[in-house]
């Protein structure tokens, strides 16, 4: 009997350990690994503070209770959780020479059989293009962004997750992103579904691309149940063709969610929305 009640309270001292971890602190710590990383000057410092905060950030990621902790004062990178709350992802960029950045994120998922978590590590380190369009990426070659918005959708049946984000893609111009998120039969991650019809064809993702000198704005309307953005048009029509010199003009267009597929509209009235 001494030997079970001795197990018993080793079993129970454990138990309180893992419930009492101090989350405030590792995020102070996090905090204060951020600031260190972005305080640097030299690309190679910068990477490897980087690989620092990504070591760290996973082995208190990886802990089940630390799902239920915010995280907020976090607030120079992206955090989101799931509409569903089946998941969260962080998203954080890394300013580089040449007007290049890296990306980088995690995507904590709850693991019921272990009672932890899943932790999938994001990375990209190239700039967005038209090529993207159609292609499909695993967590390893991620295409990049930082997202601030995410909506749970379905499509036969099977359920996604749609997400905006925001890619600094040169000296001279942003670009946005409309990206779909699913995960596999394995409960891998996966980016990229053919969701997104324009009219025209149907795409895996959208992307916008417009004058780093301007402010484009793509955010979800409730009040419409539509993604909503406004309409980019070159600054002089000799322009076309050259995303650079792309801004707003005023008007408006965008994505409404119809029989599991995000459709295009153009031209929006927006008053009083």
């Amino acid at each position: 009997m001494p030997r079970i009640i001795a197990v018993l309270l080793v079993f129970s001292s454990v138990l309180v350990s893992a419930q009492t971890t101090d989350y405030a602190s590792a995020e102070d710590s996090l905090m204060s690994m951020f600031r260190g990383l972005y305080q640097q000057d030299e690309d190679q410092v910068k990477k490897s503070r980087n690989r620092d905060i990504v070591d760290y950030f996973i082995r208190v990621l990886q802990e089940g209770s630390s799902f239920e902790y915010a995280f907020d004062s976090l607030d120079m990178i992206g955090r989101l959780y799931s509409p569903d709350k089946t998941f969260r992802i962080f998203t954080w960029n890394i300013p580089l020479e040449g007007f290049s950045h890296e990306y980088h994120g995690l995507i904590q998922r709850r693991d019921k059989p272990s009672g932890g978590c899943i932790v999938f590590r994001l990375y990209n380190g190239t700039r967005l293009g038209k090529q993207m369009l159609a292609g499909i990426f695993s967590h390893e070659t991620w295409p990049g962004a930082l997202y601030y918005q995410i909506h749970r959708n379905k499509s036969a049946g099977a359920v996604f997750y749609t997400l905006l984000g925001f890619h600094f893609n040169d000296r001279f111009s942003d670009m946005k992103i409309i990206e779909s998120l699913y995960f596999n039969e394995s409960g891998d991650p996966v980016f990229g579904m053919p969701v997104f019809n324009n009219g025209e064809e149907t795409q895996h993702r959208v992307l916008f691309e417009y004058s780093g000198e301007v402010v484009f704005n793509l955010r979800y309307n409730p009040d419409m149940k539509m993604i909503v953005f406004d309409h980019l048009t070159p600054i002089e029509p000799e322009l076309a063709g050259h995303p650079r010199f792309y801004a707003p003009d005023f008007s408006y267009d965008g994505f409404r969610f119809r029989r599991g597929t995000w459709e295009y509209q153009a031209d929006l009235d927006v008053r009083n929305r």
